[in-house]
């Protein structure tokens, strides 16, 4: 119930967008403070009294103590007609701890939890007071009692003194010892009393104790976040509150797109001024330094074209940011690089794979001697061209022949000089006959010596046939 003697702190509380930042009231009340420790809040806009009641709106409240304990309250209007006032008793049992309390306003909309029409952040403090929790008639009375009693022990005790000192008789002496003795008896109900208090006193926190125990409990149990638990979390709204990016239209400005905040928006009248791109779309700022450092990304919404933009002092032309289909990839150069190895690996290996087809080794061996047969692997008629190889007096000789101009026999002519003078010379010739073309044999091997002018007669046999391969 309101009273003259009320202690009233008035805060204004502004509907407004503008943050308002965590204040300290410089506001102390007494831990011997019942029911007179009041706030009243103003809710305004632009200043005048907002029209507000409890018809469309409620007022919140959450105080927690620096030792902990925490209380969650709702505001009561001052009055029943629309004034945009309301006021808020600090609870007694709050008001019993000493320390600083962190307190938490807001006034949110009926029927609608998410709207929050104002909101503040407070604290204030509590000091002891020297006799707290006895009631102020109780204390002066007992102040007084003791006091006096006190005064009238010193008294009687000097006047016992002073008579002693001066050898008054044992009555007298008696008498005082009574007086005394009354002294000293109504010092024990004192002391009776206060042992009682002192009972009280400690029964009444052990209650307070159980009491804070089981409201430490219930919030712990309930879903109540303390400033605490949400120091880390991410406070930058990105969204709106259904996960909608904002909408915004950008009126062809670009000081409306390079002002934009952190944050990513589905903007309309893009001013981005490529040709052909539509000027709706995804369009996401990122900041480093707001006035430095900026990236500015637009994605058309029926495409998957991507275009940015950066500031770094001043702003860059648009780039348009290479994409592909899932099946695709960018081409860079360490992959262009290894595409072009595996090409040229597998040219190299094709044309081993045709040169291996079309090359043949028919025949490896000794053939020696006229009538002297060997078995080639495949008809040379197969093949285009014919490489005969082998030994002779001279050396060792390899002979090409083109198949087409071949008809039954191949001749393999040679001659050969001295190595010493080069003075004796001898032609050597032997023939092969192919008719067959799968078995060959040597149809003559004879020779001639020019110093003696003497022939060989036939069987010379002065070549002997190793290897015949064949080219398709």
């Amino acid at each position: 119930m309101a009273s003259n003697l009320d202690k009233k702190t008035i805060l204004n509380m502004e509907n407004t967008a503008r943050y308002q930042a965590k204040q300290d009231l410089n506001i102390k009340f007494s831990t011997a403070d019942r029911d007179s420790a009041v706030f009243v809040f103003n809710v305004t806009k632009n200043k005048k009294p907002l029209l507000l009641s409890e018809v469309n709106v409620l007022g919140h409240i959450a105080l927690k103590h620096s030792d902990g304990s925490f209380i969650k309250d709702t505001l009561h209007f001052t009055e029943h007609d629309i004034n945009g006032k309301f006021e808020y008793y600090i609870p007694n049992e709050l008001l019993k701890r000493e320390g600083t309390v962190t307190m938490q306003v807001f006034i949110s909309e009926k029927g609608n939890s998410n709207v929050t029409v104002a909101e503040r952040i407070v604290t204030f403090d509590i000091e002891k007071s020297i006799v707290s929790q006895i009631s102020a008639e109780t204390k002066l009375q007992y102040i007084i009692e003791y006091d006096e009693l006190q005064a009238i022990i010193a008294n009687r005790i000097t006047d016992i003194e002073d008579k002693m000192a001066n050898a008054e008789d044992y009555v007298s002496q008696l008498k005082q010892a009574r007086e005394k003795g009354l002294a000293d008896k109504r010092l024990e109900e004192i002391n009776n009393k206060a042992s009682v208090y002192s009972s009280k006193f400690d029964d009444d926190k052990q209650y307070m104790d159980d009491k804070h125990q089981a409201f430490k409990e219930s919030v712990l149990n309930s879903e109540v976040v303390t400033q605490g638990e949400s120091k880390e979390w991410q406070k930058y709204k990105l969204t709106n509150d259904d996960g909608n990016y904002p909408l915004i239209d950008l009126q062809n400005k670009n000081e409306n797109y390079y002002n934009l905040k952190t944050g990513v928006y589905y903007t309309t009248n893009t001013p981005h001024g490529i040709s052909g791109v539509t000027t709706a779309g995804f369009s996401e700022m990122k900041i480093r330094i707001s006035s430095t450092v900026k990236r500015l990304t637009f994605k058309p919404y029926n495409s998957n074209r991507v275009f940015e933009k950066w500031f770094y002092n001043e702003w860059s032309d648009w780039k348009e940011i290479p994409t592909l289909p899932l099946d695709e990839e960018i081409e860079t150069q360490n992959s262009a690089e290894s595409r072009a190895n595996e090409t040229l690996a597998d040219a190299n290996r094709y044309t081993d794979e045709q040169l291996s087809k079309q090359h043949t080794v028919l025949f490896e061996g000794s053939a020696n001697g006229v009538n002297t047969e060997f078995n080639l692997t495949d008809s040379i008629y197969n093949y285009s061209l014919v490489m005969i190889s082998g030994k002779f007096p001279g050396g060792t000789f390899n002979e090409p022949v083109l198949v087409s101009n071949v008809i039954d026999n191949i001749t393999i002519q040679r001659f050969n000089l001295t190595d010493a003078e080069g003075q004796l010379v001898e032609f050597y010739e032997s023939s092969v006959n192919v008719k067959n073309g799968i078995k060959p044999f040597i149809r003559h091997d004879v020779a001639f010596d020019y110093k003696n002018l003497k022939p060989s007669g036939k069987d010379k046999n002065a070549f002997t046939i190793t290897k015949v391969e064949g080219w398709k």
